[in-house]
Protein backbone atom coordinates (compact mmCIF):
# COMPACT_ATOMS: atom_id res chain seq x y z
CA UNK A 1 0.00 0.00 0.00
CA UNK A 2 1.42 3.40 -1.00
CA UNK A 3 0.98 6.41 1.28
CA UNK A 4 0.42 9.82 -0.18
CA UNK A 5 0.86 13.07 1.65
CA UNK A 6 -2.30 15.20 1.70
CA UNK A 7 -2.07 18.46 -0.26
CA UNK A 8 -2.40 20.56 2.93
CA UNK A 9 0.57 18.79 4.49
CA UNK A 10 2.64 19.28 1.34
CA UNK A 11 1.88 23.00 1.43
CA UNK A 12 2.75 23.18 5.13
CA UNK A 13 6.04 21.38 4.47
CA UNK A 14 6.82 23.75 1.57
CA UNK A 15 6.11 26.84 3.67
CA UNK A 16 8.15 25.50 6.59
CA UNK A 17 11.13 24.47 4.47
CA UNK A 18 11.10 27.65 2.41
CA UNK A 19 10.46 30.27 5.09
CA UNK A 20 11.30 28.91 8.55
CA UNK A 21 14.87 30.26 8.59
CA UNK A 22 13.83 33.64 7.20
CA UNK A 23 10.96 34.10 9.68
CA UNK A 24 13.15 32.92 12.58
CA UNK A 25 15.81 35.48 11.59
CA UNK A 26 13.26 38.32 11.57
CA UNK A 27 11.74 37.21 14.88
CA UNK A 28 15.11 36.69 16.58
CA UNK A 29 16.30 40.16 15.59
CA UNK A 30 13.21 41.77 17.11
CA UNK A 31 13.15 39.63 20.26
CA UNK A 32 16.89 40.15 20.86
CA UNK A 33 17.50 40.56 24.61
CA UNK A 34 13.78 40.30 25.31
CA UNK A 35 13.15 36.62 24.89
CA UNK A 36 14.77 33.23 24.92
CA UNK A 37 15.54 31.12 21.86
CA UNK A 38 12.41 29.16 22.75
CA UNK A 39 10.35 32.38 22.59
CA UNK A 40 11.80 33.05 19.13
CA UNK A 41 11.00 29.56 17.89
CA UNK A 42 7.49 29.68 19.35
CA UNK A 43 6.80 33.03 17.68
CA UNK A 44 8.17 31.68 14.39
CA UNK A 45 5.89 28.66 14.60
CA UNK A 46 2.94 30.93 15.40
CA UNK A 47 3.65 33.05 12.32
CA UNK A 48 3.92 30.05 10.02
CA UNK A 49 0.79 28.47 11.51
CA UNK A 50 -1.17 31.72 11.18
CA UNK A 51 -0.18 31.95 7.51
CA UNK A 52 -1.20 28.36 6.86
CA UNK A 53 -4.54 28.89 8.61
CA UNK A 54 -5.42 32.02 6.68
CA UNK A 55 -3.48 32.24 3.42
CA UNK A 56 -6.38 34.21 1.93
CA UNK A 57 -5.22 37.24 3.99
CA UNK A 58 -2.18 37.46 1.74
CA UNK A 59 -2.83 39.57 -1.35
CA UNK A 60 -0.30 38.71 -4.10
CA UNK A 61 -1.02 42.07 -5.74
CA UNK A 62 0.46 43.84 -2.70
CA UNK A 63 3.64 41.79 -2.37
CA UNK A 64 5.24 38.40 -2.53
CA UNK A 65 4.56 35.54 -0.15
CA UNK A 66 8.02 36.11 1.28
CA UNK A 67 7.35 39.80 1.93
CA UNK A 68 4.00 39.04 3.53
CA UNK A 69 5.55 36.47 5.87
CA UNK A 70 8.33 38.91 6.84
CA UNK A 71 5.78 41.62 7.66
CA UNK A 72 3.63 39.13 9.59
CA UNK A 73 6.72 37.95 11.49
CA UNK A 74 7.72 41.53 12.28
CA UNK A 75 4.25 42.38 13.57
CA UNK A 76 3.90 39.26 15.72
CA UNK A 77 7.43 39.57 17.09
CA UNK A 78 6.88 43.22 18.07
CA UNK A 79 3.68 42.22 19.88
CA UNK A 80 5.50 39.39 21.65
CA UNK A 81 8.37 41.72 22.59
CA UNK A 82 5.89 44.15 24.20
CA UNK A 83 4.40 41.31 26.24
CA UNK A 84 7.82 40.01 27.26
CA UNK A 85 9.06 43.47 28.21
CA UNK A 86 5.92 44.40 30.17
CA UNK A 87 6.89 44.31 33.78
CA UNK A 88 10.50 43.49 33.01
CA UNK A 89 12.88 45.48 35.14
CA UNK A 90 16.13 46.89 33.93
CA UNK A 91 18.42 47.39 36.88
CA UNK A 92 20.84 50.27 36.56
CA UNK A 93 23.66 47.77 36.98
CA UNK A 94 22.82 46.35 33.56
CA UNK A 95 23.57 49.73 32.04
CA UNK A 96 26.58 50.40 34.22
CA UNK A 97 28.22 47.26 32.85
CA UNK A 98 27.38 48.37 29.33
CA UNK A 99 29.03 51.78 29.62
CA UNK A 100 32.16 51.85 27.53
CA UNK A 101 34.61 54.51 26.61
CA UNK A 102 36.32 53.94 23.25
CA UNK A 103 39.75 55.14 24.38
CA UNK A 104 39.79 53.18 27.66
CA UNK A 105 39.35 56.18 29.96
CA UNK A 106 39.41 55.37 33.68
CA UNK A 107 36.27 54.56 35.65
CA UNK A 108 36.34 57.97 37.37
CA UNK A 109 36.14 59.70 34.01
CA UNK A 110 33.16 57.54 33.06
CA UNK A 111 31.43 58.44 36.32
CA UNK A 112 32.14 62.12 35.72
CA UNK A 113 30.73 61.84 32.19
CA UNK A 114 27.62 60.13 33.54
CA UNK A 115 27.18 62.90 36.13
CA UNK A 116 27.51 65.55 33.43
CA UNK A 117 25.03 63.75 31.19
CA UNK A 118 22.50 63.58 34.04
CA UNK A 119 22.90 67.33 34.55
CA UNK A 120 21.53 67.73 31.03
CA UNK A 121 18.17 66.34 32.16
CA UNK A 122 15.27 68.41 33.40
CA UNK A 123 14.16 68.03 37.03
CA UNK A 124 11.22 65.89 35.89
CA UNK A 125 13.50 63.65 33.81
CA UNK A 126 15.92 63.26 36.74
CA UNK A 127 13.02 62.24 38.99
CA UNK A 128 11.87 59.69 36.42
CA UNK A 129 15.45 58.43 36.07
CA UNK A 130 15.76 58.03 39.83
CA UNK A 131 12.47 56.19 40.24
CA UNK A 132 13.03 53.89 37.28
CA UNK A 133 16.73 53.13 37.37
CA UNK A 134 17.86 53.84 40.93
CA UNK A 135 14.81 52.59 42.84
CA UNK A 136 13.88 50.14 40.04
CA UNK A 137 10.19 50.99 40.19
CA UNK A 138 7.93 49.67 37.44
CA UNK A 139 5.55 51.76 35.37
CA UNK A 140 2.66 50.77 37.66
CA UNK A 141 4.43 52.33 40.63
CA UNK A 142 5.84 55.37 38.86
CA UNK A 143 2.54 56.33 37.23
CA UNK A 144 0.64 57.19 40.42
CA UNK A 145 3.71 58.88 41.92
CA UNK A 146 4.01 61.22 38.93
CA UNK A 147 0.31 61.43 38.05
CA UNK A 148 0.77 59.59 34.75
CA UNK A 149 -0.73 56.52 33.11
CA UNK A 150 1.46 53.45 32.81
CA UNK A 151 1.67 53.88 29.03
CA UNK A 152 2.75 57.51 29.49
CA UNK A 153 5.48 56.33 31.87
CA UNK A 154 6.67 53.77 29.31
CA UNK A 155 6.78 56.42 26.60
CA UNK A 156 8.68 58.86 28.80
CA UNK A 157 11.17 56.19 29.91
CA UNK A 158 11.85 55.33 26.25
CA UNK A 159 12.37 59.01 25.42
CA UNK A 160 14.60 59.37 28.47
CA UNK A 161 16.77 56.44 27.33
CA UNK A 162 17.18 58.01 23.89
CA UNK A 163 18.04 61.40 25.38
CA UNK A 164 20.51 59.83 27.80
CA UNK A 165 22.16 57.92 24.97
CA UNK A 166 22.73 61.20 23.12
CA UNK A 167 23.93 63.02 26.25
CA UNK A 168 26.30 60.18 27.09
CA UNK A 169 27.64 60.15 23.52
CA UNK A 170 28.50 63.84 23.91
CA UNK A 171 30.54 62.83 26.97
CA UNK A 172 32.23 60.09 24.92
CA UNK A 173 30.36 57.24 26.63
CA UNK A 174 28.44 54.56 24.76
CA UNK A 175 25.54 52.47 26.05
CA UNK A 176 26.15 49.22 24.18
CA UNK A 177 23.02 47.44 23.02
CA UNK A 178 20.58 49.63 24.98
CA UNK A 179 18.68 52.66 23.87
Amino acid sequence: MEWTIPAEDQEARRIYQTYHTLVLTVVTRILDRAGTPEDCEECTQDVLWEFLQGPDKWDPARGSEKTYLCMLARSRAKNRRKKLMAGATEPLEDHTLAFTVPDGTERAAVQDGLRRALEGLTAEERRLFTLRFIYEWGGGEIGPALGLSQSAVTTRVNRLRKKLKKLLAIQGICMDGKE
